[in-house]
């Protein structure tokens, strides 16, 4: 074999090698997002135990095959829930001519004082299409492992206890499939634009 060919077939074993390592990346980063990705939201709850506002199951009827926000927290929060609430209520009226009604689905953290008829009082000041959840706290902590929401209790000793919580809103479309955030302080022209894509899944 001549030099020049050495010098070939050397090349095409370089490529080779390299565009199987590109390929090898590629599925394991796959791999990966599809691993990290938070199953539908109908696979996690048909294994819970959690109920609405209203005192039913929530399944997957509860969502009427609509778009949803989902947001965690708890009915004595100080400003970021009622703030999200209000916000993403004001937001979806205002669209409901060009989009579909999108569910609001309110998902307490704090069990203990979030009862179901205690949450009922609490939605009655937000748009109707606010769905309200609530149950035993090691289901609901199963229900927000799904999205990695972090929540942590302040002060557990007193009485009017604070609750640490992750304050991101999670999309889901139509059939329950995880399609992006809405961070909170995010401005509205943005959480507007980013409703009605979800309601074009």
């Amino acid at each position: 074999m001549t030099f020049k060919n050495k010098k070939i077939v050397l090349l095409t074993i370089i490529i080779i090698s390299f565009v199987s390592i590109l390929i090898a990346t590629f599925i394991f980063a796959e791999h990966l997002s599809r691993q990290n990705t938070p199953k539908k939201i109908y696979d996690v709850i048909k294994n819970l135990s959690l109920i609405d506002h209203k005192g039913d199951q929530f399944n997957k009827a509860s969502l009427n095959g609509k778009p949803s926000l989902l947001f965690f927290g708890f009915t004595h929060c100080p400003e970021i829930c009622p703030t999200t609430l209000s916000q993403l209520s004001e937001v979806t009226e205002n669209l409901q001519t060009p989009i579909n009604l999108t569910n609001i689905i309110f998902v307490t953290l704090d069990p203990k004082r979030d009862t179901q008829h205690h949450l009922k009082e609490y939605i009655q000041y937000f748009n109707k299409n606010v769905i309200a959840i609530t149950g035993q706290i090691n289901e609901l902590k199963k229900f927000a492992d799904n999205w990695n929401v972090f929540f942590e209790t302040i002060d557990s000793s007193k009485e009017n206890y604070n609750l640490n919580h992750t304050a991101t809103v999670f999309m889901l479309d139509s059939i329950g499939s995880f399609r992006g955030t809405i961070a909170w302080g995010e401005n509205e022209e943005s959480i507007i634009k980013k409703i009605i894509n979800l309601n074009k899944y």
